[in-house]
């Protein structure tokens, strides 16, 4: 495949993926493309800047965990030198060395680990701009719906030389959200209220990847007009709301039990107490924007329509 994709580089300003830099959602973000050229590749990331590489990277250090699902996900594991404190799977990426993460990144571990570029997602590090100083450069994987997240890892392909896995890979997972949404999208299927919770009082809002992922699993997202795409929400916002399921994320920063809900001020009279319509969900399954978002879609799904996934 590397032979195909060099040969590639030869011509003209070639779009390799399917897909325009078109403004894809709020905040300014675009849909991930690679351009290929005579001087190389040019990378417009899904913060709309472009990135210029002389070639297929070779040595690719991930600062983000949602990258590093993806890096390995598409056989381009081999070429990942180094991984960020989060970077927990699939299991390949503990032995790699650290280089810190987006609150405490390692300027000089990155540049000791001589890369092509480094990739990282929504939190960017300010000492990133340290890095490109040195002459390394870096993206930004940031998406915010699912359709989003598979056309990063067709990038992500392309950009590695590992079009053919890439393909195949969101080939089978937009087979499987379309899946899910013939189920949940149709007419006759009632949408219950729902607050998803993934930390204390803090949920997803309009334009979120969250919210994306509720409407698709058949949802209503109680917090779908908040002022934010991750607002901080009161006791009382949820109360007049009064969501039917409640859903919250378990990870290394929660400890919640579901019976600790109901001791919120006036939640025990909510649907999804009284009816004990309470669920966990792996963080990692919504949080990350890799191959296993849609475990997080399914699961969810399945939550909230039981019946439509037995």
């Amino acid at each position: 495949m590397k032979e195909v994709w060099k040969s590639a580089l030869s011509v003209w300003m070639v779009v390799v993926i399917v897909g325009v830099a078109l403004m894809a959602f709020t905040g300014g973000y675009y849909a991930g493309t690679i351009l290929s050229s005579k001087e190389g590749i040019v990378i417009v990331d899904d913060y709309g800047r472009q990135i210029k590489l002389s070639g297929t990277p070779e040595r690719i250090v991930s600062i983000a965990p949602t990258a590093t699902e993806i890096l390995f996900a598409i056989g381009a594991g081999e070429q990942v030198v180094g991984v960020d404190t989060y970077s927990d799977y699939p299991a390949e990426a503990q032995d790699l060395a650290k280089v810190g993460d987006a609150f405490a990144l390692n300027v000089e571990a990155i540049v000791a680990l001589d890369p092509d570029l480094v990739v990282t997602a929504d939190l960017v590090p300010e000492a990133l701009n340290t890095v490109e100083a040195r002459g390394i450069p870096y993206m930004v994987l940031a998406v915010r719906t699912l359709d989003a997240a598979v056309k990063d890892i067709r990038m992500m392909g392309a950009l590695t030389g590992h079009i053919e896995e890439a393909t195949a890979l969101a080939d089978s997972l937009d087979a499987r959200i379309l899946a899910v949404k013939e189920k949940t999208l149709a007419t006759d299927v009632e949408r219950p209220k729902v607050y998803v919770e993934y930390y204390e009082y803090f949920t997803f809002g309009p334009g979120s990847f969250g919210d994306d992922m509720i409407r698709a699993a058949g949802g209503i997202n109680i917090a779908g007009n908040a002022s934010s795409e991750y607002p901080y929400i009161s006791a009382e916002f949820v109360v007049a709301a009064n969501p039917e399921v409640i859903v919250y994320t378990v990870g290394v920063m929660t400890t919640i039990e579901p019976s600790d809900f109901g001791e919120r001020p006036g939640w025990s009279e909510l649907d999804a107490v009284v009816n004990e319509a309470i669920y966990s969900i792996d963080d990692n399954l919504v949080s990350r924007y890799g191959p296993r978002v849609v475990d997080g879609l399914e699961e969810l799904a399945a939550i909230l329509h039981p019946d439509l996934f037995e």
